[in-house]
C-alpha cells in the first residue's frame, strides 16, 4: 500500500506517522490503512480546532493565532471541550469568569470609593 500524500489526499505525512507509531510500540504490526485512517482523523481535528481558533483571533482583532485563542475556541465548543478536558495548554491563560462562591454580597455601598467609606487615612483631594 502506497502511503504517499498524492495517493491518500492528506496533508499529514503518513510515513512519519507510521514511524512514530512503531516507535511508541502501538502494536506488533502496523497496517498502512490504519496509519492513513489515523492521519485523516488527526488532520480533521486539527482543521476544526484551527478554524475555531482563527475565528476567535479575528473576533479579538488579531491576525496571529496564539495559544490563548486555541484555548478559548476549545472552551467555547461543546464537542471539543470534553476531548481537551485533561489538557494543559502552556501560555493560554485561564477561562474568563468569576466563580459565584467568590462573589461577595452586594449592597448600596459596595462600589463606593475609599474616600466615601472613610477607609483611607487621608481624604482624596484634601491638602495637609
Amino acid at each position: 500500500a502506497n502511503m504517499t500524500n498524492k495517493n491518500t489526499g492528506l496533508v499529514f505525512n503518513c510515513y512519519s506517522l507510521r514511524r512514530r507509531m512503531k516507535a511508541s510500540r502501538v502494536g506488533k504490526f502496523i497496517r498502512p490503512a490504519s496509519v492513513v485512517y489515523l492521519g485523516a482523523v488527526l488532520e480533521y481535528l486539527l482543521a476544526e480546532v484551527l478554524e475555531l481558533a482563527g475565528n476567535c483571533a479575528r473576533d479579538n482583532k488579531r491576525k496571529i493565532i496564539k495559544p490563548r485563542h486555541v484555548m478559548m475556541a476549545v472552551e467555547m465548543d461543546d464537542e471539543l471541550k470534553p476531548l481537551f478536558s485533561d489538557v494543559i495548554m502552556p501560555g493560554s491563560g485561564v477561562v474568563p469568569g468569576v466563580h459565584t462562591c467568590l462573589m461577595g454580597k452586594r449592597d448600596q455601598d459596595t462600589f463606593r470609593g475609599w474616600a466615601r467609606q472613610g477607609l483611607s487615612k487621608t481624604q482624596v483631594g484634601a491638602k495637609e
